[in-house]
């Protein structure tokens, strides 16, 4: 939203983007960061009020042993520091989602991509196999959807990946049933999933 006020902004202030919170730090913002900047999450949201937004997007992406197989985006946490995500990622955000004044927004959460289906297409990639024989996605999602799922005004949609790498019947039915195994995990219901996004990327 901020960019849109920029010289040159118009160009992309009708065009949805999202804030990506990829770290724990980016929570409370980076100032050191090119990729997250100074702004944390309060920051933008009280933005997003200044500006008389009805919306604000929000990646969350920051799971235990994230991207299991890509290098390229592999995340702080290590495979086993789900408790960690829970206290100091997923509840954090959650408490600054829920403060009473941003009960005006619409606060829309994309979590944590390319995360489930990975525990369908690449188990023979030893990361994603203990990812999913240790639950750390699965649970990791379901807490975050509940937590998140818990305040009225927080629409949360799971990622689900790309057509062209869960589009075929092979690996079609087991992604949605990890997603729906997710959506009801760690105190999750499927109330607390608004939908799924579809990743439209060329692939």
């Amino acid at each position: 939203a901020r960019a849109a006020g920029e010289p040159g902004g118009s160009r992309v202030s009708n065009t949805p983007t999202a804030v990506w919170l990829d770290r724990i730090a980016a929570i409370e913002g980076t100032p050191d960061s090119q990729s997250n900047g100074p702004m944390g999450l309060a920051d933008h949201l009280d933005a997003a009020l200044a500006q008389g937004a009805g919306y604000a997007q929000f990646v969350i992406y920051n799971l235990p042993g994230r991207d299991c197989s890509a290098l390229a985006s592999n995340g702080e946490l290590g495979v086993d520091e789900l408790p960690r995500y829970k206290a100091q990622y997923i509840d954090p955000i959650a408490a600054i989602m829920a403060d009473p004044k941003y009960r005006s927004l619409r606060i829309i959460t994309i979590i944590e991509i390319d995360s489930l289906p990975n525990l369908v297409t690449n188990l023979n990639i030893a990361k994603c196999a203990t990812m999913n024989s240790n639950r750390g996605y699965v649970d990791g999602v379901g807490y975050a959807l509940a937590k998140l799922g818990a305040i009225p005004n927080v629409y949360n949609y799971i990622d689900a990946a790309h057509h062209g790498w869960i589009g075929w019947d092979s690996n079609f039915r087991p992604t949605a049933l990890k997603l729906k195994e997710a959506a009801v995990a760690s105190g999750s219901t499927v109330a607390n999933v608004h939908g799924f996004i579809v990743n439209t990327a060329n692939y």
